[in-house]
């Protein structure tokens, strides 16, 4: 049985923007890729979603505490051994002008989850497989845009920085751009064709390789 974790923030975590509940099961990218994954498939998958509101590369929020991913991930991996996939998709949060981070630095917090993976115990299994995907970029004049410095830009060109990283450190990369976009209602988060496509863009990844 093939093991994914799909590590990330409020996107993975399945945040609506029109009403700031959960997409439910079925609706949320991570659960739907789940049932893509195992639609008529001889060898079963098995999925962990690890998406929380918030969450950075490697930064700590002031105001929120366990934000920082590379002080969570590590005991996640822990967790869900032995993994054949990590899924991250993260670096909108380090976008906010709270935090020091350049794009080049958000990629370099990137790279930081991705040693993490290389080095964690994987209860005696090969090290997992690592997907690198760039979030969507976010709009502008989004409702948290008082929190972001240059966002839309930034998350433009996040792309090309994970592309690199990815290549560097011999990930795999999907960029979420080339399926899917943030929802224009908070100019953030993905709506429910957002994440449909985002699910299927994955997937079709995964089961190609």
């Amino acid at each position: 049985m093939p093991r994914i974790l799909c590590f990330g923030d409020s996107n993975t975590w399945g945040y609506n923007p029109s009403n700031a509940t959960r997409w439910p099961e079925g609706v949320r990218w991570t659960s739907r890729l789940n049932t893509l994954l195992n639609h008529e498939s001889t060898t079963p998958w098995y999925l962990a979603e690890e998406g929380l509101n918030g969450r950075t590369t490697v930064w700590d929020d002031p105001t929120k505490p366990h934000r920082n991913g590379s002080t969570a991930l590590p005991m996640v991996l822990l967790t869900h051994r032995p993994l054949d996939w990590v899924v991250i998709m993260l670096g909108t949060n380090d976008l906010k002008s709270l935090y020091p981070a350049s794009v080049a630095w958000i990629g370099e917090g990137l790279r930081t989850l991705i040693g993490q993976v290389k080095e964690a115990d994987n209860a005696g299994e090969p090290t997992p497989r690592i997907l690198v995907v760039s979030p969507p970029p976010m709009h502008d004049g989004n409702n948290w845009a008082a929190g972001f410095t240059v966002g839309r830009q930034k998350s433009i060109e996040l792309a090309e920085v994970y592309r690199q990283v990815a290549k560097e450190e011999g990930c795999v990369f999907f960029e979420a751009a080339t399926v899917c976009e943030a929802s224009p209602i908070d100019g953030l988060h993905m709506d429910e064709a957002a994440h449909a496509a985002l699910a299927d863009g994955i997937a079709n990844t995964l089961k190609g390789l």
